[in-house]
């Protein structure tokens, strides 16, 4: 497979600093950026640049604003030809009353029509522009939660490699024990089962990561085969800003709190535009008729479109103030909607801290001291194999969930980032903790978390 070159990750560095710049601009909060980790920046920079979806939002507001200079375009004006003749034979030049005319006409809106146009054409591919910046914020989010779902996977990997081994230093253990008549070869028929049962675990997490990887790729336009390289590891970094600074961030670059604001500044316009349709609109007209070798003729004309329908034209006002209500209503929509979800997503984040303190503080600690204790009693013979498995199962269980919560916070620190208005899947921080693989029971994969 084709390796990452070196020189991307070489040049982190300065991906970084640009990330920070761009970050800042932005208006987001430094205690939600998305870590220091430079491989990370570096697959963040690299996606923003080559991800299709960049390009095609950005295709999308050229077209808008391109499509608005329309607007400020004048009415076309008309040029005809007419021969009038007087009698019935061709009688040009012979009849005073026969002529070869050129008319010209020009339409002429009422005074800033088309200014009022062209600045609902304006409005309308403002409307776009946060288009570009929600592909951007997803983006940066989907390669978080790849990476994390990545190393999830890796770290798992390692961590059924050291169970295994682990079991196979107890499968030494039990032959010996059997070998003198002080143990059962039930003994090692169980430390048999339990390695077969890792290496189905290592196998799915292979198979996890080599997912992980092809989104990444997926997301970064790279090779399918494209590799990446990181001594990265899960770490955990608590939340740094209090809820309602969280809320307030995601309010400050919500793309679409914008596009909705954009909307009512665009019925704004669509509204005076329909008041100036009340107004009259003009025509001016000119002509030139020769009359063969008789003294030319010429014309000259002015003309009026009087708005006399008025019950059109109070009707387009009023449907425009009532979408312009409607609008404002869903501004107040989606403010709600992103606040119910940055504080779902907090909560959840915050409940992950404490519960991996208790892991880190006492569970897996209380893990290892059990399995020691089991281990050395069961060396002695004053307490059953199965003491053994059960101590050892509960220790990589627990060191199991206690990883996959860990890149589940990191992952909904990136969903915060986002400020995306999509739920967010249940995850291992909010109850799925039975997930981890428990003696007797196939392996279960709890890194795969791909959800907002």
């Amino acid at each position: 497979m084709n390796a990452v070159p070196i020189r991307k990750i070489v040049a982190a560095a300065a991906v970084t600093l640009l990330l920070m710049a761009q970050w800042t601009a932005a208006g987001q909060d430094p205690r939600l950026q998305p870590g220091d980790d430079p491989v990370l920046l570096a697959l963040i920079a690299e996606a923003l640049a080559r991800n299709p979806d960049v390009a095609v939002a950005q295709a999308a507001i050229n077209a808008a604003h391109a499509r608005s200079g329309q607007a400020s375009a004048r009415p076309d004006p008309m040029v005809s030809m007419n021969y009038t003749n007087d009698g019935w034979a061709p009688s040009l030049g012979s009849m005073p009353m026969t002529t070869l005319g050129v008319m010209v006409s020009q339409d002429l809106p009422y005074r800033g029509k088309r200014q009022q146009r062209v600045d609902v054409a304006m409005s309308e591919a403002r409307q776009t522009e946060p288009l570009l910046a929600r592909a951007r914020l997803s983006i940066e989010a989907d390669v978080t939660r790849a990476y994390y779902g990545l190393l999830l996977a890796r770290e798992l990997a390692e961590l059924t490699g050291e169970q295994r081994e682990l079991w196979r230093d107890i499968e030494s253990v039990a032959r010996a024990r059997y070998a003198v008549g002080q143990g059962a070869q039930q003994d090692v028929l169980r430390v048999q089962v339990e390695v077969t049962r890792i290496e189905q675990r290592a196998i799915e997490q292979a198979s996890e990561a080599e997912l992980r990887l092809a989104e990444l790729n997926r997301l970064l336009a790279r090779p399918i085969d494209a590799r990446l390289d990181t001594s990265a590891t899960l770490t955990l970094r608590p939340l740094a800003a209090s809820l309602t600074e969280v809320i307030e961030q995601a309010r400050s670059v919500s793309p679409e709190l914008v596009a909705a604001r954009l909307a009512v500044a665009t019925e704004g316009s669509v509204l005076a535009l329909a008041r100036l349709d009340f107004k009259p609109d003009f025509s001016i007209q000119a002509g030139y008729m020769n009359r063969g070798g008789l003294a030319p003729m010429w014309l000259a004309g002015f003309g009026v479109s009087w708005p006399i329908d008025k019950a059109k034209r109070e009707s387009a006002v009023a449907e425009s103030q009532l979408r312009s209500e409607r609008d404002s209503r869903v501004i107040d929509s989606i403010d709600l909607q992103l606040r119910f979800r940055t504080q779902q997503r907090y909560t959840r984040a915050r409940t992950a801290e404490k519960i991996i303190n208790l892991y880190d503080q006492g569970i897996v600690p209380q893990d290892r001291m059990t399995v020691e204790s089991a281990l050395t009693s069961y060396q002695g013979g004053s307490v059953p194999f199965v003491s053994v498995l059960e101590a050892m199962t509960s220790l990589f269980a627990d060191r199991w969930t206690r990883e996959s919560l860990v890149a589940d916070h990191a992952r909904l620190l990136a969903s915060l980032r986002e400020a995306s208005l999509e739920a967010t899947p249940d995850m291992t921080a909010t109850g799925a903790m039975g997930a981890a693989p428990r003696a007797g029971a196939p392996g279960a994969m709890t890194g795969g978390m791909g959800g907002r």
